[in-house]
C-alpha cells in the first residue's frame, strides 16, 4: 500500500495553523490545532528519553483513558526541562483550548517543539489559540503541518485510502522533524488521524506494528529528542463497524504505510542533508545483531561525512560494522554501495570504487552489507552529514 504525499480531507477532523508570535521569525506559523467533531479513540507512543518534555508527560497521562478530541501543538519552544512550571503551562494550554472548543480539558493533548529550557509566552499562545479555533477547516492540514516545523524545510504529510467493512476509510499523517532524530519508540512529532472505527487497543497495536519499520528505523544524527510523540486518533465516522482479522490487517497496513512515508520524509529532509541512504544489513546471526550493525553504520559521523563527499570509503563502513557489537567476520562479509560490490572475502575491490563513487553522487542510494553468518536482516534509513548540519546546530540558540 503506497501513501500519497499530499494533504487530504479526513471526514470528522479539522485543522488549523496560525502565527502566535512564538517563533522569532515574524509571521511564521507556530501554533496548530487538530480537532475532531466528537471524542475519538486514541493511542500514543512517546519519547524514551529520560529527560521528557512537560507536554509528553501530559500526553501520556491523557492517553491512559484512550480518548482524545483535540491536539494543540506549538513550535518555537519545547517546554522541556522546565519543571513544575512547564507542567502547569502544558495543562493550562490544554484547559484553554478546551474552553475555546467547549470540550473537556482531559480530551486535549499538548505538544511542543523548539529550544529546550524555556517557557513560551502564554498570552501570545492564548491569542494564537483563539485565532486557530476561528481558522479550523477540513482543508487546513498543510497549515497545521507548517505550524509545527522548526528546522524542517517543508511540511510532511502522507495519506492512504482503503476499504474496511465495505466502507472507504482515510488514514492521514502529519510529522515534523529534521534533526535530533534517532528514536526508540517514537520520533519528533507525528500525528495520524483516521475516520475508521477502531478501539484504543487496536490503535495501540497498529502503532506497535508500524514503528519498527518506520519511525524506529530512521536516524539523522544519532540523538533522541526529549519531545518525541506519535499520536493516532480514530473517530469512527466511516462507519466500517467492528474490525475482524482481515480488516485489522488492512488497517494496520494503512497505518504502517503512512508512518513509513512520513519517516522517510523526515530523513530526506534531515538538517543539511543532501543524500538519503538506505543501510541494509543481511546475513546476521540474529535480528538484534542486524539492527545493531545497521544502526552503527547509519549513525557513524565518519560514514555520514563520506556519504556527503561521495567517497566510497569502505574502511569507515566496515569500521562501524565491526565496532557495533554484532558478530562480524571480515573474511566472510560482502559489501555493496549503490549495488556495486566493493569488498568481499576480506579484500577491498579497488577497481569497483569509481563506479561506487558515481552511484553515491545520486540523491538516493543504498549500502548493503551481507555478513554471511545467518539469516537475520535489518534496514535503517539515514542521511549524510554536511557542512550545513554543523552550521544549523552550531547556531541553533544564538
Amino acid at each position: 500500500m503506497k501513501a500519497e504525499l499530499a494533504p487530504v480531507r479526513v471526514p470528522g477532523f479539522r485543522f488549523a495553523g496560525v502565527s502566535a508570535g512564538l517563533k522569532k521569525a515574524a509571521g511564521a506559523k507556530d501554533l496548530g490545532l487538530i480537532v475532531a467533531d466528537h471524542p475519538c479513540q486514541a493511542a500514543s507512543v512517546n519519547s524514551a528519553n529520560k529527560v521528557k518534555a512537560a507536554p509528553v508527560y501530559v500526553t501520556i497521562e491523557r492517553l491512559r483513558a484512550g480518548r482524545l478530541q483535540a491536539l494543540v501543538a506549538n513550535s518555537g519552544c519545547a517546554n522541556s526541562f522546565t519543571g513544575k512550571a512547564g507542567l502547569r503551562l502544558a495543562k493550562d494550554s490544554c484547559a484553554l483550548v478546551a474552553r475555546e472548543l467547549g470540550i473537556e480539558a482531559t480530551l486535549v493533548a499538548p505538544s511542543s517543539t523548539g529550544v529546550i529550557g524555556h517557557l513560551f509566552d502564554f498570552e501570545k499562545f492564548s491569542a494564537g489559540v483563539k485565532d486557530a479555533v476561528a481558522a479550523l477547516s477540513a482543508d487546513a492540514m498543510e497549515d497545521f503541518a507548517r505550524a509545527i516545523m522548526t528546522t524542517d524545510t517543508r511540511p510532511k504529510i502522507a495519506s492512504v485510502r482503503t476499504r474496511l467493512g465495505g466502507k472507504t476509510v482515510t488514514v492521514a499523517g502529519i510529522a515534523k522533524g529534521s534533526g535530533m532524530i534517532a528514536p526508540h519508540m517514537a520520533t519528533m512529532l507525528a500525528y495520524v488521524v483516521t475516520d475508521a472505527s477502531a478501539t484504543a487497543a487496536q490503535l495501540r497495536t497498529a502503532l506497535k506494528s508500524a514503528l519498527p519499520s518506520s519511525f524506529n528505523a530512521i536516524t539523522v544524527d544519532g540523538d533522541m529528542s526529549t519531545n518525541d510523540s506519535v499520536v493516532l486518533m480514530a473517530n469512527g465516522v466511516a462507519g466500517n463497524g467492528a474490525m475482524k482479522r482481515r480488516d485489522l490487517d488492512a488497517f494496520n497496513d494503512a497505518v504502517a504505510s503512512v508512518c513509513s512515508a512520513l519517516a522517510t520524509e523526515l530523513v530526506r529532509d534531515g538538517e543539511g542533508a543532501t543524500k538519503l541512504v538506505t543501510v541494509r544489513v543481511a546475513g546476521a546471526r540474529s535480528a538484534a545483531d542486524a539492527e545493531r550493525c545497521a544502526r552503527q553504520i547509519a549513525n557513524s559521523p565518519l560514514v555520514k561525512t563520506a556519504f556527503f563527499g561521495c567517497d566510497p570509503n569502505v574502511g569507515r563502513i566496515l569500521m562501524a560494522a565491526g565496532s557495533s557489537g554484532a558478530a562480524v567476520d571480515s573474511d566472510k562479509l560482502v559489501l555493496y554501495i549503490g549495488g556495486v560490490k566493493v569488498a568481499a572475502r576480506g579484500a577491498l575491490l579497488v577497481d569497483a570504487l569509481a563506479a561506487a563513487a558515481s552511484k553515491m553522487r545520486e540523491r538516493e542510494f543504498d549500502v548493503r552489507l551481507d555478513l554471511r553468518l545467518g539469516r537475520a536482516s535489518a534496514t535503517i534509513l539515514t542521511c549524510d552529514l554536511s557542512y550545513d548540519y554543523v552550521k544549523i546546530n552550531a547556531e541553533y540558540t544564538t
